[in-house]
């Protein structure tokens, strides 16, 4: 009887269901039990969770953070610090210049505004320090000391800015809140400079610690980044050890597949002082000869090894000196300089190797020597043809080169035997060009100021001063005497150019110049014709 009643329930409870199109025709008899899928409830919910999890993956994939392009290269802890450093010096830079605005404000008397602008800043620093300290909670002792003299200032500047308010009729007191103020922001330049160094140490431990050459790679990468332009992160890399380190890793046998990159480094912090004071400590100069002078070394690395040279000889630092070491290794210098230039296979190898001998020529006069036993007259010219050289810097360095060596006889008739004089006479020819960079510009004007003083100092004799004037060198020095636009404008260009013009009449005499020249250009002294062509004026019309 059970049996029969639990029969009667199944059926009435398959009569109440939906089935699939598919079973409507099946014989009665033959009916299966259905599928959980076929019932509508069932599939409405699983339609339903799929949804559900759809949106719950999307928010997942969101929550992800995304690597930058310029990071992927490195590894995850020198990334950060590279990034934080930016940040921090970021927020920073917008802090100071809040500060700048509240201090006008207070000059100003703009009391509505000062008491906002007072609270941004403090908040904006409260939450620049705790990044700081989330991003690097190991730091030392005196940077959270820092942190709290910081903490400190900002309450005490709240303090008189919650104090504003007429008081008796009276205005309120400007003077503690500027002194406020000016302690705050010491303190914060304090911490920042703290924070910093402590996150450049990381990069330089990186350097020098690293247990596998992809992390030194990476690290030297981070450096070279976080110093390229900027001074103050120079100074900072240089007091946390950066030099030393680098020249630690020059110095290894088996670092070869890093050389090139740690002296591109040292090139960039060679832009202040301090960092060429460090060379001269390690005996960087003896380093750098080693490199240079190695036959095994590729071009990369000693064309780096140029490039440092070309930066701590550069006569145009503020802070130019001369370096120990360049004496006593100034013929290996010179050699391996030399030797990179002849086998330049590219114009930017010649352009630093050219660079770095030109500088080389103002330090010491035993400099021309070396160069004119090692024929830099010859070398140069003929790799500068080779290499079909069309930049002005180059023609810049190698003028430079030409004009420093020229004084001497053996310099003098290679360059004549190499078929100088033409290529210095090319070099008059060379024009501003108005559309191009001021560096450019300028760039001409001592290509052509130092071509003529090297002719100058050629035309010793009637058959090489009859050279320069079938190369119409005398009627393009006439040219740019009387043109102020073709020298641009440039008086150093103008007193180089009336020297030559002197020089090849006291060879050749005076019948090669028309009387007009000889008039205004030859004849009268050297200061009269400087102010007869300074005065001349470009007709217009």
């Amino acid at each position: 009887m059970a049996g029969s009643n639990v029969q009667q329930k199944i059926a009435e409870v398959l009569e109440g269901m939906t089935f699939p199109a598919y079973m409507n025709n099946v014989d009665s008899t033959k009916i299966s039990t259905p599928v959980l899928t076929d019932i509508d409830s069932v599939r409405q919910w699983l339609e339903d969770l799929r949804w559900m999890t759809e949106t719950e993956c999307m928010t997942v994939l969101q929550g992800k953070s995304i690597q930058t392009d310029d990071g992927d290269s490195l590894p995850s802890p020198v990334r950060n610090t590279k990034e934080h450093i930016r940040m921090v010096r970021k927020r920073a830079h917008i802090i100071t210049a809040e500060c700048a605005k509240l201090f006008h404000k207070l000059d100003k008397e703009r009391w509505k505004k000062v008491h906002s602008n007072a609270l941004r800043i403090t908040c904006t620093i409260r939450a620049l320090l705790h990044d700081i300290s989330a991003h690097s909670p190991n730091l030392a002792i005196d940077v959270f000391q820092q942190q709290q003299v910081v903490m400190e200032e900002c309450a005490q500047l709240i303090k008189h800015v919650e104090s504003i308010g007429e008081i008796n009729g009276e205005k309120p007191q400007k003077l503690p809140m500027v002194h406020s103020l000016t302690c705050l922001g010491q303190a914060f330049t304090r911490l920042i400079d703290k924070v910093l160094a402590h996150e450049v140490r990381t990069i330089v431990e990186g350097v020098s610690d690293s247990p596998s050459a992809y992390c030194i790679k990476a690290s030297i990468t981070s450096l070279v980044g976080v110093a390229q332009g900027e001074p103050q992160m120079c100074h900072l890399i240089v007091k946390e050890g950066g030099v030393r380190a680098l020249f630690t890793i020059c110095r290894q046998d088996t670092a070869n597949f890093v050389k090139s990159q740690a002296l591109r480094a040292v090139a960039t912090l060679c832009s202040v002082p301090e960092a060429i004071a460090e060379v001269e400590k390690v005996d960087g100069v003896g380093c750098l000869t080693d490199i240079l002078c190695d036959p095994l070394a590729t071009e990369a690395t000693r064309t780096e090894v140029a490039g440092v040279l070309a930066q701590i000889t550069s006569p145009m630092l503020d802070h130019y000196r001369h370096v120990s070491g360049f004496i006593e290794n100034m013929e290996d210098l010179l050699r391996g300089l030399i030797g990179l230039c002849e086998s330049a296979t590219s114009p930017e190898v010649f352009f630093l190797g050219s660079a770095a001998i030109a500088n080389i020529t103002f330090l010491d006069s035993m400099a021309a020597e070396f160069l004119a036993r090692y024929q830099v007259a010859r070398v140069l010219i003929t790799t500068s043809v080779r290499l079909k050289v069309n930049s002005i810097f180059i023609k810049d360095q190698l003028c430079t080169v030409l004009a420093n060596v020229a004084m001497l006889e053996q310099c003098r008739e290679d360059i004549i035997r190499c078929n100088g004089l033409s290529v210095l006479v090319g070099f008059l020819h060379e024009r501003p060009q108005y559309n191009r960079q001021q560096t450019e510009r300028v760039a001409c004007e001592r290509v052509q100021q130092k071509a003529a003083i090297a002719l100058a100092r050629l035309c010793k004799d009637i058959s090489t001063a009859t050279v320069v004037k079938q190369l119409k060198g005398l009627q393009r020095l006439v040219e740019l005497c009387r043109k102020p636009k073709e020298r641009n404008y440039s008086d150093s260009v103008l007193v180089a150019c009336l020297a030559t013009l002197r020089k090849l009449a006291s060879v050749c005499g005076e019948d090669e110049f028309s009387q007009e020249d000889l008039i205004q250009l030859v004849q009268p002294r050297l200061i009269d014709s400087y102010l007869i062509c300074s005065s001349l004026q470009e007709s217009f019309v």
